[in-house]
């Protein structure tokens, strides 16, 4: 729970800055799924699935 508060607070205050600095909306959300897909890769090499859970195909 600790970690999706933290990943939320640093998407908000990322597109507050954005924002701020005016970069076009276009821009933001580029950014804010390269930064989305970048954690989901991230979290698939630390926390590879297991054995039995990769068998199942189960996601």
């Amino acid at each position: 729970v600790r970690n999706v508060l933290v990943g939320a607070a640093l998407i908000g205050i990322l597109l507050n800055a954005m924002t701020i600095i005016d970069i076009p909306l276009l821009y933001q959300n580029l950014i804010k799924a390269a930064i989305l897909l970048g954690a989901i890769i991230v979290d698939g090499i630390i926390n590879p699935r297991d054995e039995q859970t990769a068998q199942q195909g189960d996601i």
